[in-house]
């Protein structure tokens, strides 16, 4: 039995001709189905692994911003109220609806929740902020969730760390040089 290979995931631009991209991560062979799946990226060089066609390399079908790329190091990278939006996929944290800018109704208004309230000394960071509707931030003021009876559907986390997949989180590999 042979092992499956490493997935490279490169951002939008990838020349299969050169091999010249933005490297943003590897990936195993099952979460790369996952991304071709969902539409999030596209296979461009294929390999056969036990009769199966696997990927070995996905370009995604949309660029990333390059402060979201793996190797910036342990700073927080990229932080900005929209950054948070686009990390939770403009879904709110409590209540799982989706968020806009500039939404249908006033209750789906995009903001920004501390988990920690800032009252009581919580950061504006990656592992204290979520994206919340604005009716969901009001609920629960300045309270921790437990305080105001609401769950946090999914964790917060840092994305020059971790990344997200399928609602779990999980670690960026380090990719050796050479």
């Amino acid at each position: 039995m042979s092992t499956m290979p490493v997935v490279r995931v490169y951002n939008l631009g990838y020349d299969v001709a050169t091999g010249i991209g933005e490297l943003l991560h590897t990936t195993t062979v099952r979460h790369a189905f996952g991304m071709i799946r969902r539409e999030v990226a596209d296979p461009v060089e294929l390999t056969i692994v036990e009769d199966r066609i696997v990927p070995t390399v996905l370009e995604l079908t949309r660029e990333l911003s390059g402060a979201w790329v793996e190797g910036a190091g342990q700073r927080s990278i990229g932080f900005s109220f929209r950054a948070v939006h686009e990390r939770d996929h403009w879904t709110c944290a409590y209540c799982g609806r989706s968020v806009s800018k500039t939404p249908a109704c006033e209750a789906l208004l995009a903001t920004v929740d501390h988990i920690v309230p800032r009252s009581r000394g919580g950061e504006s960071s990656w592992l204290n902020l979520v994206s919340a509707c604005k009716e969901c931030n009001n609920r629960k003021a300045a309270k921790t969730p437990a305080e105001a009876g609401m769950n946090l559907r999914f964790e917060p986390y840092d994305p020059a760390r971790a990344y997200r997949v399928g609602g779990q989180v999980e670690a960026l590999p380090v990719l050796l040089a050479g």
